[in-house]
């Protein structure tokens, strides 16, 4: 009887002595050892296995996403050219309009705008109503105030921030399709700057849809009512991508475009963006001078951009300090200025800080030695 061991394959055994020559060889009937062996077959399914690769997947880009939130931007050498060419912007509380501030308080407002070059101090002037009026007049105390601060700071212009309301908060707001209610809105900005002092305006409609024609109808009877020198500013919402202004959220190029014909100055508001990574704000901030630079330049070569940088910590949800901050800001707004044609250079003028009361002894470090 031959046995199952009989009936395996011979191998053949041979040695090598150190000088290559053979020594000796042997047959072996004991099962040759296969050099590969056959791989053992998963016990997860396929469903199963897409799902684990998934979730790895997954598990490093979370991972990934942390390290550069907790990171980004250490370790990255700024190199763009910060842009700053002393004509920046500062947004002030009201109650400098409401007079509660001393002399040499104004003063020190003044000289310190001077010193950190700002050409533009946005003061608070409150509210316009649902009636188009403005909400509270302090003549006496802004006609001081303006009297004060052009003495101590010559080449700063002082501008009355007018806030017009927001469209998606509900209640009352004002409507701009009404053209009485726009011709009593221009009689209030004529007034804070022939009667009061001021050297212009500034409209802060939030936040209209893209296109929104009434917006461009009160600019247009803003100019022609405004004696002749006066600046128009407008605090605007962000440029964004079609698909989300379609959604209601910013503003398009095209109606940039057509914003700047009809001013003297956009100050995009960069802040409250609902971004949360500090890398893709700072993207964000950049796309802000690409994008709002080059619609100025097609609509009115002789407007000036400032991208509004903020300094406050506390806000909704839209608002994510460690993210949204001034130093990621400045980061995002150089990179973008170092983007820039000649010719959208030209028409860039700085940033504008949000705001006065909020921008901290560090912030301002920050400011100076990022900025200028």
């Amino acid at each position: 009887m031959i046995s199952e061991e009989d009936n395996a394959p011979l191998s053949l055994r041979v040695t090598f002595l150190p000088d290559d020559s053979v020594s000796m060889f042997s047959i072996s009937n004991k099962p040759i050892p296969t050099a590969m062996q056959q791989p053992q077959k998963s016990s997860l399914s396929r469903p199963k296995r897409i799902r684990r690769g998934l979730a790895i997947v997954s598990l490093i880009a979370v991972l990934l996403l942390l390290a550069d939130y907790a990171f980004y931007p250490w370790g990255s050498a700024l190199t763009a050219p910060s842009g700053d060419h002393g004509e920046n912007g500062l947004w002030i509380r009201y109650t400098w309009y409401f007079g509660q501030h001393r002399d040499t308080e104004i003063t020190q407002l003044a000289s310190d705008c001077q010193k950190r070059g700002v050409a533009y101090a946005y003061f608070h002037v409150r509210y316009i109503g649902k009636s188009g009026n403005l909400r509270f007049h302090y003549p006496d105390e802004a006609r001081h105030l303006n009297q004060v601060f052009h003495k101590s700071a010559p080449g700063v212009k002082s501008i009355a921030w007018i806030f017009v309301g927001n469209t998606r908060a509900g209640g009352a707001h004002p409507d701009l399709s009404d053209a009485a209610l726009r011709r009593r809105m221009v009689a209030e900005a004529k007034l804070l700057v022939t009667e009061y002092g001021f050297d212009g305006v500034q409209w802060d409609y939030e936040i209209c849809p893209d296109g929104d024609t009434g917006l461009l109808a009160l600019l247009e009877e803003t100019r022609a009512d405004l004696p002749e020198g006066a600046t128009i500013s407008l605090a605007t919402a962000l440029w964004s991508p079609v698909l989300t202004n379609k959604m209601g959220y910013g503003w398009s190029e095209e109606y940039f475009a057509k914003l700047a014909a009809r001013t003297d100055q956009l100050c995009v508001m960069g802040y409250d963006s609902g971004f949360y990574l500090p890398r893709a704000y700072a993207g964000l901030m950049a796309e802000q001078v690409r994008r709002v630079c080059r619609a100025t330049v097609q609509g009115n070569s002789k407007c000036r951009v400032l991208i509004g940088v903020p300094t406050y910590s506390r806000g909704g949800a839209s608002h994510h300090a460690p993210a949204e901050n001034l130093r990621i800001a400045l980061r995002g707004v150089r990179e973008g200025y170092g983007s820039l044609s000649a010719e959208e250079r030209a028409v860039f003028a700085g940033i504008a800080l949000f705001a006065d009361y909020t921008t901290q002894v560090d912030e301002w470090h920050d400011y100076e030695t990022l900025w200028q």
